[in-house]
């Protein structure tokens, strides 16, 4: 590759399936022996950088990152060890029991409380604006009697973890808060086993990646969560070699083949 060749990676797929075949134009139509060997470094460097946005190159540059894949030191510091741990505080703040016995109380600044708790003890809601609208709402005492009942359903209530998600949708768009985000937050720290945790650009991007067939909508919804929790089975199943635990290293994987902005711990 010649030191001509643009950073390809601020290229969309479309942008770079258009050059590629410009390239090809050039190197069957040219009689510039320089600009043919232009054109087929060009090629290579397109096609390495295709290669590398889907799966089997996502999947090798996460073990270039990551050499012990799933149980690299640095994958556990960086990306799964807060999750696990949020995970289990989720497990003691919001239990069937504990959980349903605030809402009996109507200790709504109790819930509050560890509403806020969890939602600040990981970087996987933006900070300057998720962060603070998800505690607003919760500590709002206009919508805790109705909000905080809803979460209880979308944890420990009847039926699916999809069928759960969509009432628990329904409520939060009533509140102007039906994000994904939002939506899969504590269902995903509640049951990891099961549940993903759905970031949109990520969820996009990913899905691209992996030329896997699931529309996308910014509403959440119980039919579209089925669809992404089978995603998430596909990715899994694709990566069994690697052995992932749970939908923490299905999430952390998603992440780290398709970030949006910084992820930092902030």
């Amino acid at each position: 590759m010649t030191s001509a060749t643009p950073d390809l990676t601020k290229y969309t797929n479309v942008q770079l399936k258009s050059l590629r075949i410009n390239c090809l134009r050039q190197i069957n139509e040219s009689k510039d022996s320089l600009k043919i060997t232009k054109a087929e470094d060009m090629l290579l460097a397109i096609d390495d950088e295709l290669t590398h946005r889907y799966l089997p190159g996502s999947i090798e540059s996460f073990l270039k990152e990551f050499p012990e894949g799933f149980y690299d030191p640095k994958y556990l510091e960086q990306e799964r060890n807060f999750k696990v741990e949020t995970s289990q505080l989720c497990h003691e703040l919001l239990s069937q029991e504990r959980f349903a016995q605030l809402i009996s109380d109507k200790a709504w600044s109790a819930i509050a409380a560890d509403i806020k708790t969890l939602v600040n003890k990981t970087n996987m809601l933006q900070a300057s604006f998720e962060r603070p609208q998800l505690i607003a709402a919760f500590a709002d005492a206009d919508k805790q009697t109705t909000l905080m009942p809803a979460l209880y359903d979308c944890l420990h209530g009847e039926g699916t973890p999809s069928a759960r998600l969509g009432r628990f949708s329904d409520v939060l768009q009533d509140f102007n808060l039906g994000k994904w985000t939002f939506a899969t937050y504590f269902l995903f720290l509640n049951d990891p086993q099961n549940c993903m945790f759905i970031k949109p650009e990520s969820i996009k991007k990913a899905l691209e990646i992996s030329q896997y067939p699931a529309e996308y909508d910014s509403t959440p919804s119980a039919a579209l969560y089925e669809q992404f929790l089978g995603f998430a089975a596909f990715l899994k199943s694709r990566l069994a070699e690697h052995k992932p635990r749970d939908m923490i290293d299905i999430q952390s994987f998603i992440w780290i083949m398709a970030p949006t902005g910084i992820h930092a711990r902030d």
